[in-house]
């Protein structure tokens, strides 16, 4: 199946964004499964549980935006990144008991680093865009205003010479 060049411009789009989006709700998702770690260690331990369930929300992300990244065009290494987080976090899984706790809690430090690293670059990718479609918006009003002025003669209006 053939797909027109617009439609495949809005659906990198639509992707890009999303892609934007998930990354930056995994960093956030990170950083509040961070604190609960913490306040369940040093102030009460009922958090755990929100510890335990807040990492069944965010787990999928990478994986959502692994799938968005390739129909968004989005540079491999960021695929490859999201990929390569959604193992980080199932890894944690096999880490909290024992002598791998130690693990755990120092490879939080690496999924956090990483997902920075993916929600910033999103961002540029985001801002890349919009700078690229701002500086098509620019040509095509100067290609309108060129055309104008070449139908009109010099800029003059055709206004002016009917009177």
């Amino acid at each position: 199946m053939i797909i027109s060049e617009k439609a495949k411009n809005k659906t990198q789009k639509y992707s890009r964004t999303l892609f934007f989006l998930l990354a930056w709700i995994l960093l956030l998702g990170i950083i509040t499964q961070i604190s609960l770690a913490g306040l369940a260690v040093s102030v009460d331990g009922g958090l755990w549980q929100k510890h335990r369930d807040l990492v069944k929300v965010i787990e999928f992300i990478p994986s959502f935006m692994f799938i968005l990244g390739i129909a968004g065009g989005i540079h491999k290494l960021y695929n490859v990144i999201s990929f390569v987080l959604f193992f980080f976090i199932n890894f944690q899984y096999y880490t909290p008991y024992g002598w791998l706790g130690a693990i755990h809690a120092a490879f939080t430090l690496v999924l956090f680093m990483v997902s920075l690293y993916v929600a910033w670059g999103s961002y540029k990718i985001m801002a890349n865009d919009k700078k690229k479609n701002n500086d098509t918006t620019i040509s095509n009003i100067r290609d309108r205003d060129s055309l104008h002025e070449s139908i009109n003669g010099n800029g003059n209006s055709n206004i002016n010479e009917a009177g």
